[in-house]
Parts: C-alpha cells; structure tokens; sequence
C-alpha cells in the first residue's frame, strides 16, 4: 500500500455519494436540500431550479449511473464525470470537490440534464 492510499479512498467514495445524490436530485427522487450534506450552498441553489416535477400518480424511474471517471488534479481537488440515465434519458454530469475546512466538499456542478 502506498502513502495516500487511505485519502484516496475516501476520495473516490465521496465522489461516488455526491455523484449519486447529485442524480437523484435531478430525477426527482431526493429533495434537493439534501445536497447540503455534500455539496457548497452555491451548488444546491444552482441544482434546485434542475429538480424534475413529477406529475401526480405517476411513478418515478430511478435514475442510473452507466459510467464514471475520476481523477486528482491535484491534493485538494478531485474531478468525476458520469454518464447517466435521468428520466430515461442518457446525460453527463460533471463535478468538482475540494478539500475544504477538514473535508470534501462538491464546489461545481455541469450537467447536460434540462
């Protein structure tokens, strides 16, 4: 095991989470004020107008991460990308964390989702 092994995991499982509740903020399937948990207040506010209406009695389609990547530009920043399936519908979503007052935190999100 090399040095930094350890962060590294922890890393990648935070982008795992924050890319996951990311999704589902955008299909509709978890409040966007959860996104506090993980992300900066300028990230919620900006997802929370993406936030799917769903219309009454009509079931909800999980969202689907297809594919991820990741990377560390450097120490305290870390970048994932997605593919992933909203509404039936294939988009990418992109984003940022940084390591900030003791832990990771989402600072940036891009989506291709309405």
């Amino acid at each position: 095991m090399r040095p930094g092994d350890g962060v590294e995991a922890e890393v990648r499982a935070v982008a795992d989470t924050t890319l996951r509740i990311v999704v589902e903020v955008l299909a509709g399937t978890r409040p966007p004020h959860q996104l506090s948990l993980v992300a900066v207040p300028a990230v919620c506010r900006g997802l929370a107008p993406h936030r799917r209406a769903v219309p009454g009695g009509r079931r909800i389609v999980p969202p689907r991460v297809l594919s991820s990547r990741f990377q560390r530009p450097s120490r305290t920043v870390a970048e994932t990308s997605a593919v992933v399936v909203v509404a039936g519908r294939v988009h990418a979503v992109a984003l940022r964390l940084q390591h900030l007052r003791g832990r990771w935190r989402c600072t940036a999100v891009e989506t291709t989702a309405p």
